[in-house]
């Protein structure tokens, strides 16, 4: 059975995080208050990080959980910006149509209590 998360998988993005950043395990090991032993087990993907070491992790290299999990960022994540603006544009299209409706309203009321005013 395949394991949802794969442990190989994050430990190598793990690893790959501090390589490019030239960084010794012992380095990183000391930065997460861990052996260098434990921490070579994390890149070697012979156990998970905790919860702990994964937040730190992702605060240390600046990156989600979901790429140190599953090394891809969500689209909807991705998408928000874009949708956001959509949105914030729709608002503002239908802001002015009701504006301008409300408008020629006012002015169709005024129109009508003039009249009223003209027949009394």
């Amino acid at each position: 059975m395949q394991e949802i998360l794969s442990r190989k998988d994050i430990g190598e993005r793990i690893k790959a995080l501090r390589v490019d950043k030239g960084l010794s395990q012992a380095h990183i090991a000391t930065i997460l208050n861990l052996s260098r032993s434990n921490y070579s087990q994390i890149e070697l993907g012979n156990q998970y990080p905790t919860f702990t070491i994964l937040h730190a992790i992702s605060r240390y290299y600046s990156k989600s959980y979901d790429w140190l999990l599953h090394g891809t960022t969500p689209e909807e994540d991705q998408e928000v910006p874009e949708k956001l603006a959509v949105l914030l544009r729709d608002l503002d299209i239908s802001y002015r149509h009701f504006s301008n409706t409300l408008k020629k309203l006012e002015h169709e009321l005024q129109h009508i209590n003039a009249r009223k005013h003209k027949f009394k």
